[in-house]
């Protein structure tokens, strides 16, 4: 898992139409199962974080990993 959290971290976020949600800040893992559950995302400026459907703490948006359509140069959702 380090590596992937390695590669994974600092890559930006686009939502369904492309625009910038932000960047990936860290991971939320299951405790149980050690299954990814959220990438935690530091949203740009520009993103009123209230209009967004995932819970928001401290500029950080804890997005459903399955909300996430595929991993490449940056991290493309669904939504």
């Amino acid at each position: 898992m380090a590596s992937f959290s390695a590669e994974i971290i600092g890559r930006d976020v686009h939502d369904v139409e492309g625009a910038k949600l932000g960047e990936v800040a860290d991971l939320r893992l299951a405790k149980a199962t050690g299954l990814l559950t959220h990438l935690l995302v530091r949203h740009v400026p520009s993103v009123d974080p209230s209009k967004l459907p995932w819970p928001v703490e401290d500029g950080v948006v804890m997005v459903p990993i399955d909300m996430v359509e595929r991993f490449a140069t940056v991290v493309h959702l669904r939504r």
